[in-house]
């Protein structure tokens, strides 16, 4: 460490060795911690501690590292650290629904669990896609790594490259002094989850293809590669051969991400589970409030079977809440479950079906405003009254 030879040092007295520590000003009895020096190209912290026979100083014991080996290892003790909450909360018990449609999703998420290959996972909002990535990692070899989930719309560009592959220090103005690990490191022996990755900027879409070949990183600002050992599930709602034709996604990016595919299928495709799923949030959102026990005649339940549910299990979870809260009986009847379902119809139009005609956009722009309005600019809410996602509220 200090670049000496033995012939430099041995017979010699220390003083000659080390010049640049004042031994004799740390020989009073005390212990010196963290003393840091400058050797040529190295920082060394230095601790000295006296060494006393009875009550008589006899001599000191100098002890020090390199401070580079040091941050590697705080950097180590970071990542296992961070990787111990980066944990799942769901496993396929958890996917609730008779249906064949998602009894055979769920069938070929548990088969391709067993495997460590790239998944890409469709399904339209609300539909689990989180549930069946975290699932997947949970009956997974890397079950024991970490999961790191990513929302690729919830990060703006300028900032997704050093989210998700970190930056040394200096990299721009405002790094951290110690530069910053990224998601894939932190995933590392582990899963990463990039939802919504058709909203990925093209610079970003390429910067990812290159780690999903290469298997490995360099931070921002930085001149060489860290391998990392990450499996990728992405998710996406929408047709991605469509965004790749009209040139906003990248054709070799979708075909190293499309290897295992699972099509999670919409609510209206499984009507089976609607009554299934709604008296287990009925049960789950009683209890939680502790309401009395509250029932849904049949025809009631038969509204609910006939309702579009554009926001899948995700809407019928947060209508079922809030029947829970704002019913006056104890039974529902189908002309209460009529009324709710008409005021639940008003609030997730808001936003409509997709169009891309300017009329459509200056309306979706007035019901973006009036619902924020209405909820004194709480994103949450807001979101919740149109029917989407925060992040989708974000990016509009």
């Amino acid at each position: 460490m200090l670049e000496l030879k033995r012939q430099e040092v041995l017979g010699k007295q220390i003083d000659a060795v080390m010049p640049f520590l004042p031994i004799k000003n740390y020989f009073g009895g005390e212990e010196h911690l963290g003393i840091i020096k400058k050797i040529k190209n190295k920082s060394l912290i230095f601790n000295i501690a006296p060494i006393k026979v009875e009550k008589d100083i006899i001599g000191a014991m100098i002890t020090f590292q390199d401070i580079t080996s040091i941050q590697e290892m705080e950097a180590k003790i970071r990542g296992e650290v961070l990787s111990r909450k980066f944990e799942t909360r769901y496993t396929f018990s958890d996917i609730l629904g008779h249906s064949k449609e998602i009894c055979e999703a769920k069938r070929i998420g548990q088969t391709v669990s067993s495997v460590d290959a790239t998944v890409l996972i469709f399904g339209e909002s609300g539909t689990g896609k989180e549930l069946f990535a975290q699932s997947i990692h949970a009956e997974s070899l890397r079950k024991n790594g970490p999961f790191v989930a990513v929302n690729c719309a919830a990060i703006p560009p300028n900032l997704l490259e050093s989210e998700l592959f970190g930056y040394v220090e200096g990299a721009f103005t405002g790094a951290t002094r110690k530069g910053k690990q990224g998601l894939f490191e932190m995933a590392h022996r582990g899963t990463i989850f990039l939802d919504e990755i058709s909203e990925m900027d093209t610079y970003g879409q390429s910067r990812l293809l290159r780690v999903l070949q290469e298997k490995q990183v360099m931070r921002l600002g930085d001149n060489k590669y860290i391998p990392v050992d990450v499996r990728v599930i992405a998710a996406t709602n929408k047709n991605l051969l469509k965004v790749v034709e009209k040139g906003k996604f990248r054709e070799d990016l979708l075909y190293r991400l499309k290897v295992l595919t699972i099509n999670i299928p919409p609510l209206r495709k499984r009507k089976s589970d609607i009554r299934y799923l709604a008296q287990h949030f009925l049960v789950y959102y009683t209890n939680l409030y502790q309401k009395k026990n509250i029932e849904i005649t049949e025809k009631a339940y038969s509204q609910l079977t006939t309702y579009k549910w554009k926001g899948n299990v995700r809407e019928l979870m947060h209508f079922i809440e809030r029947l829970v809260v704002i019913s006056k009986n104890n039974v529902v009847s189908d002309q209460d479950m009529k009324e709710q379902l008409n005021e639940n119809a008003f609030e997730t139009n808001y936003i409509g079906e997709e169009a891309e005609t300017t009329n459509h956009l200056q309306s979706e722009k007035e019901q973006i405003l009036l619902a924020l309005t209405e909820t004194h600019s709480n994103i949450s809410q807001a979101a919740k009254l149109l029917g989407i996602d925060r992040s989708t509220l974000y990016r509009k």
